[in-house]
């Protein structure tokens, strides 16, 4: 009991006292979801909603906890166990000690929010029904927690391993495909005609409510037993309808948690030098070309790096399997004549995944510091390996879908994928620059499961740039008045792009060679406060630039 007041106690302390950026976005934008969920639970209690949505929503946030691990498979856990590896204890008996602070999360409030819509819908008929949906949503609760300690476990074992990190890489395509695409067969089904030109709606025969049938599937899952439950009392239902369901949830998550024990325990009885992936590093082709200058040597350098380093590799792997799945949705429907457009969400993807490329090189940051004109070639280099890989392909990709899919807005679309292709090209090494997420350094990083920080926010923000900045040639067409001019939006894309890449390349030199020692400086101490430190950055950076070169000079 003493342990596990302990364990408990120390994570408390790292959440408050640590590093919450992240912690407090995801609390904030959690519980206006979860408000959403409980609004969403008046409205159904009102009559105003249908019931069915409420089932929805609630099975939306479970599927969450499953997802997450996936989205971000990265990420490091607030207590990692294999701090604890040292302790005189059995790795089973550290886990089964660590196991009730798992609940101190900001998950679990976001969660405990949103199922006390539950409480709202049982209100109205009576103490008994009130009873039943608080033990089922604290059974809910307990299913759900387990289900996302199981999945980061399980998705941290599987990307040790070459096969599993392509299957995760796969996983997360889906997921990126569905969020970026998954609304247009939806959509297509009310404006049939958007390509025509026609804004005519097609309203569904019957609405308001979730069909019948996939509401009966959501209520079978796991993430839907606590509903079951409460549908089962309010509507009279037999005592072992009620039951069921409550009991199923504490069993389930019973044995979710048995089983992040076992994981857990596993991953602590192996030796600290194994316990990382065996993927082994392999000679690319790309390294073989000699000579060319530093421009050249950057390049082929990137180019090899993004073949072996496992969280680019990863990184790669969906970026480019993404577009393929968003062509998969889109192309069945009516909408096919916006398959040109998934060029712009492939260019954005490309800046997602090269956006923290800096923070992933670590310290070897210093070599750029201390070569004379290395920053330039550096910049340089990194822009000619980042249009090999992602802007040639995304825009052999984008002109084969206009000419597949003889969309009228091909040149539109053409346009608006050349700018957002120079604008990701250009903003990928000075967001990462500028907002680096700092993790594990490169040399203690072997496998995608080791941590490296958790850049949603830069990749977020290079979202939101590129495609503001892919827009602005349409924009443009218009105000110009040459919408009906197919060459205008095409040629303002592209000089567009390239603008970007001329203007934004200065500017990360002149950033890299003012700030450097002081990104070094945080890279080394994994301390981001020292980018936000005027006063004692300078110095600091420069201490640090010479620890590392004198290091790394035998």
């Amino acid at each position: 009991m003493r342990m596990r007041a302990a364990f408990a106690a120390l994570r408390w302390r790292i959440i408050r006292h640590g590093p919450n950026d992240e912690r407090g976005f995801g609390l904030v934008t959690g519980l206006l979801a979860a408000a959403g969920v409980v609004v969403l639970a008046v409205l159904g209690r009102d009559g105003t909603v249908h019931p069915s949505w409420m089932t929805a929503a609630v099975s939306a946030f479970g599927l969450m906890w499953l997802l997450g691990p996936v989205l971000l498979p990265g990420s490091a856990p607030v207590l990692d166990p294999q701090w604890f590896r040292t302790l005189p204890r059995r790795p089973a008996v550290i886990t089964r000690e660590m196991a009730p602070s798992e609940a101190i999360s900001v998950g679990t409030v976001v969660t405990a929010v949103a199922l006390a819509g539950l409480v709202v819908l049982a209100a109205p008929h009576g103490a008994g029904a009130v009873v039943v949906a608080v033990v089922a949503a604290l059974a809910q609760l307990h299913f759900l927690l387990w289900l996302g300690r199981c999945a980061s476990a399980a998705v941290a074992r599987m990307l040790r391993t070459s096969v599993g990190m392509w299957l995760t890489a796969l996983q997360m395509s889906v997921l990126l495909a569905i969020s970026f695409a998954g609304w247009v067969p939806i959509v297509a089904l009310v404006l049939p005609d958007m390509g025509e030109g026609s804004a005519e709606i097609v309203t569904p025969a019957v609405g308001g409510a979730v069909p019948v049938a996939v509401e009966r599937v959501l209520l079978v899952l796991p993430t839907g037993w606590s509903l079951a439950a409460l549908e089962a009392v309010t509507s009279s239902a037999s005592l072992l309808a009620v039951l069921l369901p409550v009991v199923g949830l504490f069993a389930v998550g019973t044995g979710l948690r048995m089983l992040w024990i076992a994981l857990t325990a596993y991953t602590l009885r192996r030796p600290p030098a194994r316990a990382q992936s065996n993927v082994t590093a392999k000679r690319a082709g790309f390294s073989r070309s000699p000579g060319g200058g530093p421009v050249r040597a950057v390049t082929s350098r990137e180019l090899t790096t993004w073949f072996r380093d496992p969280h680019r590799k990863l990184g790669l792997g969906h970026a480019w399997l993404t577009p393929l799945l968003m062509i998969a949705l889109v192309a069945p429907t009516t909408w096919d004549w916006a398959l040109p457009f998934i060029g712009v969400m492939a260019a954005v993807l490309g800046a997602m995944v090269a956006v923290n490329t800096y923070a992933l090189d670590g310290t070897a940051l210093w070599q750029l510091l201390t070569v004379p004109g290395a920053v330039r070639a550096d910049v340089r280099g990194r822009y000619l390996a980042w249009l090999q890989l992602f802007g040639l392909p995304v825009l052999a990709l984008t002109v084969l879908l206009c000419l597949v899919s003889g969309s009228p807005l091909w040149a539109v679309a053409l346009g608006m994928t050349l700018a957002a292709t120079g604008a990701a090209c250009a903003c990928a090494p000075l967001f990462g620059a500028m907002m680096p997420a700092i993790g594990a350094d490169a040399r203690e990083r072997v496998s995608p499961s080791s941590h490296a920080g958790n850049p949603a926010g830069g990749q977020w923000t290079i979202f939101a740039a590129v495609i503001a900045v892919a827009v602005v040639p349409v924009v443009l067409t218009q105000l110009v008045g040459a919408g009906s001019l197919w060459p205008v939006p095409v040629v303002l894309g592209a000089a567009i792009g390239l603008a970007a890449l001329l203007g934004l390349a200065p500017l990360t030199r002149r950033y890299l060679e003012r700030r450097g020692p002081e990104l070094l400086a945080a890279m080394e101490s994994d301390d981001l406060t020292r980018l936000t430190r005027p006063g004692q950055s300078g110095q600091s950076g420069q201490r640090s630039l010479s620890r590392s070169a004198i290091a790394n000079s035998g």
